[in-house]
Formats: structure tokens, C-alpha cells, sequence
């Protein structure tokens, strides 16, 4: 028979090689494989963050003016200083490379402590190792359209990262006025400060030892204290020498010629003395209340201790001339003691004088010890006031010296002084963003790599249009099969309500080949289960086909079903397609087995194999190969038969074409062995009015596929995408 001319149905436009079809159902068939990718990347970021954390950012800013001074020299009037960059890029950059130098980072590096910077980082005094550590840690950027320098230092130990950046600026600032012409003027500053500092602090030690040898801090607060206390004690000392005198005379006195104090001293003599003796008496009382209200320097207090000195001086040189004054007060008040009590008192009195002057003389030691060591003292605190002051004075001419030649330098003034530390978020963000993205990406990528390149199968509608040209008259889905969560948390897929397809196995589209099912025992044929739904729209399908190109009134129509691999559900899908064409009351439907004698797939009808194709073209001889109304079973093969089907099948085939015409069948459905170059099927497609070739989704391979449709070149050609497992949700997928 001779195939019918290719129409515009049978031959599809091409599509694109890749689409956002194709993207989806890559994302979403391997679904498990990019989450599981997405976890990993999310756990490697997470890992990172708390294994290695960020180190510490502070952040400084400066700002370069570009003045220059147009004043003319005083030697030369026409020399004038001009700027070498109108536009301020090449002092930027240079100002750039001075704070980022190496000399920079060791001298800070050297002040700050190479310990103290490598301690989170193994370590170690290496000042080259420090060095380099900051000049890592540091970057300068330049804002656009500013002369701002910001300057960023990142470190491990937040404890160094504000010290740092504070000592690189005062570095880099050095680092400038020596790159300027300024370098001379501030050595020479700091080598003479460093000389003052020196002299200075040898001095303040000797001022220490010499006040600690000493045992004073002021001097002259310490003088003023002894004088105040050797006063004191002269006093005390001479009243109770007198006292004592008055009690040795009074005790001679009493133990001689009988003599008394009136006769004695003269009475004006003992007027005038207890006159003084009452006057000290108020002036210490009133000293004492001047004493609890005021200072020691209060104007009133000194005059009345300068009266008390007075009086006390009459007192004591009446005394001395007229030492029996000394008993007056004890005379007149009437004490009258025993002998032995006066001489306990006179002892008392002698002790008291004693220690009195010890007192003295120890206070007169140290105050003329101190008085010795004053000069030198005073001398040592002129020498350090005077190394202060020259100490400044060199600071102020240095400042001054950098004034005046400011006019021949870009000025640079600290804008923003450098921040607390604080974790530098913003790249290692993009660290951790890099991690999950690159795990992300590697997921997606080796989905993709999967798709295009490893598995190379049909899987889609739009993969029969794309690689073999050719239309498909119907998609059948997976019904056993459901979308699953990654690591197997969907479950297992439910069978379709208990019932096989045929192959031994629930849920899946169509049962297997003969060849596959043989040795099983197949279930009884329904005609309710749930693909008759799917062989109804295949019937449909076909037979707007023949209708289309005028087929629909010939007798009988020849359909061939045959797929690329065995296990693509080829004999279920014509068991089904029969039986529901024999459904439409047109005419009789006849089923051809063309597996030969191996055929068990169509057993399940009544249990046992068809009869022979010869014996069911006849009238008379089909009653045994009907298993239902209008549907007929047979086989190219009888039962016994040692034929090898790939040579006999042809020959049997050709003497049979002349009965096949005159049939009266209206259908003849054919169920071929796979496509294959020694199979016999090629030749007997050429033959048929309709070649449906069944590919099982995600597993016929495209290659495979391809070889099929050009041994199937010169027959009408449709396909038929069985187990297809709608891996996109139905509102994103075109699919049906």
C-alpha cells in the first residue's frame, strides 16, 4: 500500500532550540537536586560565618585642598608657585600612594607593637609581618567628584582597628610633609624635642630623689611648718623652765631663813606680773577661738599671736629677774602641799623639760637639713620649668615653620576621625552571598548538564516536534506517579485505585510488550479501567486523521502500533485502542499479535492466544477469535510455530495482504514488534495506512527515537508520549 503524501500535520514548524518551557520543567523535574544544593549552600554560608567571622571596620576621612600660594618670592618677584594638576587627579593619586606605602604601615607598626597587631594571627613580633598586615587591612577610595580620601582599615581584634587607622593618619601625615620638602624642619623638631624630653626627665628624677631624701613634697609649705612648731616649742620650753626655777626656789625658800615672796619681790614687781599673766591668759583663749573660725593666714589671728609673743617675752624676763614669782599663783591660791609633793612636781617639771628640748633639737635638725637641701631643690624646678618651656617653645616654632610653608603644599584636614570598630557586613555579605550563590548555581548548572547533555530522552511533546519531526497524536500521563518533596518527604505514589495497566506493575501508563510479560499471568481484561479514557481520545485522534485525508470510507484501515524499546506499554495501548474502536458500532475490529509465538499480551482477553491471522480473515473460522462484540483477536504466528519472526513474518505477511483487503473488517490493528534495523517491522509499516509509534516519556532515548522514524521514513508516521509526568505545575505549563 502506498503511504499517503506528508501534509502540513504531519510535519510540525521547528521550535526553538531552548525555551522558558524547557527552563521550567528542567527546574522543576530536578527540584530535589537544586534544593538540596540550595541547603548545602545555605549550611557552607552559615559555616563560614560563624567559623570565620568578618573582622573589624573603622573608617576615617580626610580632605586635600589644592590651593596653592601665589605670593611672589621676596628675592624673586616673577617666581611664583603653580599648581602641576589643574584638575587634582595626580595629587590624589600621589596622596594615595604616600598613605598607602609601605613605610606607612612600619611605622605604625613600630609604634603600635608588632605583637599587638599579630596577636589574633598566630603571633609574634615580626615587624615586616605587622607591616604587611596593615597595608593588607587598608584601602582608601576617593567619592566621585570630591578630593575626600576614606579611608577603611580592617582588622580581627577590634581592639586595634581604631588605634591604627588614628596612628596611620599621624604616619601618614609625617609621611607627607617629608614627600613636601618639609622633612628636615620636622626631623630637626623631633630630634630637639627628643633631646628636651630626655634632659627633662633626668631632671625630674633628681627633683624626686633629692625631696624624697628630703621627706618633703613643698618646701616651702615644709619650712613654714617648722618655723611654726620651733616657735611653739620655745615657748612651751621656756615657761616650763621657768616654772621649774619657781619650784626649786619656792622649795629653798621653804627649807630656809623663813623669807617670804613679799619681801622677796618687790610689790609693783608682783602687780606687773599678774597683769601679763592675766593678758596671755585672754590673748591664748581668744587665739583659740580665732583658731576654730579661721585659717592660719587670717590677718586678726596673726596679730594676736604676735601679741601672745610679746607678753609672753615681758613674762619670761620678769621671771628671770625675780624667779620667786614663780610660786606667786601658788601662794596666793593657798595650795599648801607637803614637801614630798612639791618635790614629785618639780621632777615632773624636769622631765618635761627634757623632752621638750629633745623635740626641739630633732625639729632644728630637719629643718636644717631641709634648709640645706632648699637651693638645690629650687635650682633642679627653675631647670625643669625651663625644659618645659623650651619643650613648647620648639612645638610652637614647628607649628609656625609649618604655617608659613603650608602655602607651598596641598593643606589636608581630618574630616571624620576614625570610628568605633564595628563588623565589616558589606563585602563579607557578599562573601556569603558568593558561597550560597555559587551552591546555587552549581545545583542549577548540574540540572541543566542532566537535562542537555547526560539524559538524552524524550521526555516532552515539544521533544517529539523538536528532534523527530514528526506529529503526536496523543500524550498519556504517568497515572501512578505524583510530584514528591526532596529526600523522599512526599511518600510513595498511589496506585490508581488498585488496578493494573497490564504490566504486572500499578499506576503506570500501558503494560509492557509481550516479550517483557512473558511468564507472568496477566489479569482479565476491563473495559472500564482508566485508560480507556486515553484510548478513546487515541480513537478520536485517528479517526479525524482518516476522516481528513479521506480514509474514513475504505475498508479495512490498517493501523500499526510499535515503539523504540521494549516496555513502552505497545501492547496495552493496542489492546485499548481496539477495543474501543469496536466500540462505535461501525464495523468489526481485529487485534493482530505480530510477536509471534512468544505474544502473551493479548492472553488476558480469555485467557488463552488468538487464532492465527489466516484462520480470522475468514467468516466462517472467526468465532473462536472473538473475545467481544465487533473485536477480534489474532496472531501472524499459530500456535507451535518454530519460524524465526524476523524472516517469516514478511513472507507470511505478503500472502496475506490480498485477504486483508477483502476483509470485512474496518479496522485492523496491528501490534508490532519494536522498531529496530533487524526487525521486521520497517518493511511491514510500508504497508500500513497509519504507523503509531509509542515512546515512553524520560525513557526512550532520543537516538533511539531518531533511527525509528528513519527506518519509518516512507510510512505516515505519528507518535504517541506514554507515562509523560507533568513535572510543571498546570498554570506555568502550556503542556496538556
Amino acid at each position: 500500500m502506498k503511504p499517503l503524501a506528508p501534509t502540513p500535520a504531519s510535519h510540525p514548524p521547528r521550535v526553538a532550540a531552548m525555551n522558558l518551557e524547557d527552563v521550567l520543567f528542567t527546574l522543576f523535574r530536578h527540584k530535589g537536586l537544586i534544593l538540596s544544593f540550595v541547603g548545602i549552600g545555605l549550611a557552607a554560608a552559615l559555616a563560614v560565618r560563624y567559623l570565620h567571622p568578618p573582622p573589624y571596620l573603622s573608617k576615617a576621612k580626610l580632605m586635600v585642598r589644592f590651593t596653592r600660594e601665589a605670593r611672589p618670592d621676596a628675592q624673586n618677584p616673577s617666581e611664583q608657585v603653580r599648581q602641576t594638576d589643574t584638575g587634582g587627579a595626580q595629587i590624589i593619586n600621589s596622596e594615595v600612594e604616600i598613605l598607602t606605602s609601605h613605610d606607612v604601615a612600619t611605622n605604625v607598626a613600630s609604634v603600635i607593637g608588632p605583637e599587638k597587631i599579630l596577636a589574633v594571627a598566630g603571633g609574634g613580633n615580626d615587624l615586616l609581618r605587622a607591616a604587611g598586615m596593615i597595608q593588607s587591612g587598608l584601602t582608601v577610595e576617593i567619592p566621585n567628584r570630591t578630593t575626600i580620601l576614606s579611608i577603611s582599615f580592617k582588622h580581627p581584634d577590634r581592639r586595634m582597628v581604631q588605634p591604627v587607622l588614628a596612628e596611620v593618619i599621624k604616619a601618614y601625615l609625617r609621611q607627607h610633609g617629608e614627600a613636601h620638602g618639609l622633612g628636615a624642619l620636622e626631623v630637626y623638631a623631633a630630634q630637639r624635642r627628643e633631646e628636651l624630653q630626655h634632659a627633662l626627665t633626668e631632671t625630674e628624677q633628681e627633683l624626686r630623689q633629692l625631696k624624697s631624701r628630703a621627706n618633703v613634697i613643698l618646701v616651702p609649705e615644709t619650712l613654714e611648718h617648722y618655723q611654726r612648731e620651733i616657735s611653739k616649742y620655745q615657748e612651751e620650753l621656756l615657761q616650763a623652765e621657768a616654772e621649774l626655777n619657781a619650784r626649786q626656789v619656792a622649795m629653798g625658800g621653804a627649807r630656809g631663813s623663813g623669807t617670804n615672796l613679799t619681801t622677796a619681790v618687790p610689790p609693783d614687781k608682783l602687780d606687773d606680773y599678774s597683769e601679763l599673766t592675766s593678758q596671755l591668759e585672754d590673748l591664748k583663749r581668744r587665739e583659740r577661738q580665732l583658731k576654730l573660725e579661721y585659717a592660719d593666714l587670717y590677718p586678726p589671728l596673726q596679730d594676736v599671736r604676735r601679741q601672745i609673743h610679746a607678753v609672753s617675752l615681758q613674762r619670761s624676763n620678769l621671771l628671770q629677774q625675780f624667779p620667786a614669782l614663780m610660786g606667786y599663783r601658788t601662794s596666793v591660791t593657798g595650795t599648801n602641799g607637803s614637801a614630798m609633793g612639791q618635790l614629785g612636781d618639780a621632777a615632773s617639771l624636769e622631765a618635761r623639760v627634757l623632752s621638750m628640748r629633745t623635740a626641739l633639737s630633732n625639729i632644728e635638725v630637719q629643718a636644717s637639713a631641709l634648709m640645706d637641701l632648699e637651693p638645690q631643690i629650687e635650682q633642679l624646678e627653675r631647670k625643669r620649668n625651663l625644659e618645659v618651656t623650651n619643650i613648647n617653645f620648639v612645638t610652637d616654632s614647628q607649628l609656625h615653620a609649618l604655617d608659613r610653608e603650608s602655602g607651598k603644599v596641598a593643606g589636608i584636614n581630618v574630616v571624620q576621625h576614625p570610628t568605633p570598630p564595628l563588623r565589616d557586613m558589606g563585602k563579607f555579605a557578599q562573601v556569603l552571598l558568593g558561597i550560597f550563590g555559587g551552591f546555587v548555581a552549581l545545583g542549577l548548572g548540574l540540572a541543566f548538564v542532566l537535562d542537555l547533555v547526560w539524559d538524552r530522552t524524550i521526555r516532552r511533546t515539544i521533544d517529539v516536534d523538536r528532534h523527530l519531526r514528526i506529529p503526536v497524536f496523543l500524550t498519556i500521563p504517568d497515572t501512578g506517579w505524583r510530584p514528591r518533596l526532596p529526600f523522599g518527604l512526599g511518600g510513595r505514589p498511589a496506585a490508581h485505585n488498585g488496578t493494573s495497566n497490564g504490566d504486572g506493575s500499578n499506576g503506570s501508563g500501558t503494560e509492557p510488550s509481550a516479550s517483557e510479560a512473558a511468564g507472568e499471568e496477566l489479569a482479565a481484561w476491563d473495559s472500564t479501567r482508566h485508560l480507556e479514557e486515553h484510548a478513546e481520545g487515541l480513537r478520536e485522534r485517528l479517526m479525524a486523521y482518516f476522516e481528513e485525508h479521506n480514509l474514513n470510507l475504505k475498508k479495512p484501515k490498517l493501523v500499526a502500533l510499535t515503539g523504540c524499546t521494549p516496555g513502552a506499554g505497545v501492547s496495552t495501548l493496542a489492546s485499548s485502542l481496539a477495543a474501543t474502536l469496536s466500540k462505535t458500532g461501525d464495523g468489526n475490529v481485529l487485534l493482530v499479535d505480530m510477536n509471534g509465538d512468544q505474544g502473551k499480551a493479548h492472553s488476558f482477553y480469555k485467557g488463552k492466544p488468538g487464532r492465527g491471522l489466516a484462520e480470522v480473515l475468514e467468516p466462517d473460522n472467526r468465532a473462536d477469535a472473538q473475545v467481544q462484540e465487533n473485536l477480534f483477536l489474532a496472531s501472524i504466528a499459530e500456535a507451535g510455530t518454530n519460524d524465526k519472526l524476523a524472516v517469516a513474518l514478511p513472507k507470511k505477511f505478503n500472502h496475506l495482504v490480498p485477504k486483508l483487503k477483502a476483509s470485512d473488517y474496518d479496522y485492523i490493528i496491528f501490534d508490532m514488534p519494536p522498531v529496530a534495523p533487524a526487525s521486521a517491522t520497517p518493511r511491514l509499516a510500508n504497508h500500513m495506512d497509519m504507523v503509531l509509534l509509542v515512546l515512553e516519556s524520560e525513557k526512550t532515548q532520543q537516538h533511539l527515537a531518531k533511527r525509528a522514524t528513519g527506518l519509518l521514513a516512507r510510512a505516515n508516521v505519528a507518535a504517541v508520549l506514554n507515562k509523560y509526568r507533568h513535572r510543571v505545575p498546570a498554570r506555568l505549563s502550556p503542556e496538556p
